[in-house]
């Protein structure tokens, strides 16, 4: 058996292959195939150490006589890449982040997953299927990211974007590791999709990850083409789960931050957070803090193993008072307690905060976007208007363990404001401050 992708140091993606002319026509069983010299000895770069598979003539005279038998690819392919965005709106945009990071690694064509949205806050998510209260639905990738400046950005760098091809379906997101896609691809054939598992959460540095993604590319092609050499293989599509952290961003930090960067937020929803901040500054609020409060009811799992709300709050305050929250200043104050009826906790909240001289007065969206227009967006959208008031904070404290806070730190920072501005409640005991770390920095 021919090792199918023993690529560890070629650093060439699978499809930008030069359209040299190193290609020989031949007739071999009942058509013509074209055999390009420089892609069959990049895809099996052991010809060349191990069996002195240099030219062009000995490149067609393998194939002939080894390769094609063995179902090697003998052509530059194209591989479409497929992934399923996690749950939740910022773990949707990490899966965003490693899937174009990866694409861009590849060479790789990329098609964009639909959306997903929660029913409520309310409800208590859990990977486990007895415990999981929250139903996920697709919605259009739009109603969130400004997917037509994503194409035209990824366009420009040599890399296409495809829209969602359909919103029929959603995989299990209580089983994110297994979540593939479930949408056909358009005009291929069903046996030319492969999966590429176990990488949700998985960390990887990005040279482990692109060796994973090109074996299981070479590997199905080799495979059909052993099967059927005269098979019309011409692209692969190469089928990723939830890929949500599954590569350790500090391994490719420049290609990151460009990706991250370019994956650019729904225009309508810029536009309330934009309202909401002129609101703010017609009642002399012109500057504000800004406040995550990840206390809603589908967090409740991280209260109890910090010990309790009461701890969390108290971790909070401190949190506030490192990030020099005053008396003197307005807080815009962030949290899904109020799409729930939370009112009554809310109104403890400002109470508290004010008795500590932490903030002048409290602001939220829904005080400045009517009920039906915070009716009309969906659980995510609703999350992103308060991510995008945030980000213009003074100041911003954010839950160490919630993604939606690390990521609205790095978010700040991608737009030159200082991390130093950003605090984070410490969140040590829930164990993800390495992996955040890790796979979530984007700058």
């Amino acid at each position: 058996m021919h090792q199918a992708c023993n690529l560890r140091n070629t650093h060439y993606p699978l499809t930008r292959l030069s359209e040299s002319r190193q290609r020989l026509r031949f007739i071999k069983g009942s058509r013509a195939v074209v055999l390009r010299s420089q892609a069959y000895l990049l895809y099996y770069p052991e010809l060349q150490r191990k069996h002195n598979v240099n030219t062009e003539k000995q490149a067609k005279h393998h194939y002939l006589s080894v390769g094609r038998t063995e179902g090697r690819v003998y052509k530059r392919l194209r591989v479409l890449l497929r992934y399923t965005a996690s749950t939740g709106l910022i773990n949707q945009q990490y899966s965003h982040i490693a899937a174009f990071a990866l694409a861009t690694a590849l060479g790789a064509e990329i098609v964009l997953p639909p959306a997903v949205k929660r029913d409520s806050f309310a409800h208590y998510f859990s990977t486990f299927k007895e415990e999981n209260e929250v139903n996920w639905t697709a919605a259009p990738l739009e109603s969130l990211l400004d997917v037509d400046s994503i194409i035209n950005f990824w366009r420009g760098r040599g890399l296409p974007v495809h829209k969602t091809p359909s919103l029929a379906s959603v995989p299990d997101l209580t089983q994110p590791e297994t979540a593939f896609p479930l949408y056909p691809v358009d005009d291929m054939d069903p046996r030319f999709a492969t999966r590429l598992g176990d990488v949700y959460l998985q960390n990887l540095d990005m040279p482990e990850l692109i060796d994973k993604a090109r074996l299981a590319v070479l590997s199905h092609a080799s495979a059909v083409l052993r099967r059927d050499p005269d098979s019309k293989l011409d692209a692969v599509a190469l089928d990723l789960p939830c890929s949500f952290f599954m590569l350790r961003s500090l391994s490719n930090l420049r290609v990151v931050t460009e990706v991250a960067k370019s994956l650019a937020f729904a225009p309508q929803i810029h536009a309330l957070a934009d309202r909401i901040i002129l609101g703010m500054a017609a009642q002399g609020a012109e500057v504000f803090n800004a406040v995550h409060l990840r206390i809603e009811k589908d967090a409740r799992d991280w209260s109890t193993i910090m010990g309790g709300d009461a701890v969390v709050w108290h971790y909070y305050v401190m949190a506030m008072k490192k990030a020099s929250f005053s008396g003197s200043v307005a807080l815009y104050a962030a949290s899904g307690l109020l799409s729930y009826e939370g009112y009554a906790d809310m109104l403890l909240i400002v109470k508290s905060l004010r008795s500590q001289g932490l903030c002048s007065r409290i602001f939220y969206k829904e005080l400045f976007l009517s009920h039906q227009e915070i009716e009309g967006l969906n659980s995510e959208q609703k999350a992103l208007v308060d991510f995008l008031v945030l980000a213009q904070g003074r100041a911003f404290v954010g839950f160490g363990s919630s993604t939606f806070s690390f990521y609205l730190r790095e978010y700040r920072a991608l737009h030159n404001i200082p991390r130093s501005s950003s605090v984070l409640v410490d969140a040590s005991a829930i164990g993800t401050d390495e992996l955040f770390n890790s796979a979530g920095t984007v700058i």
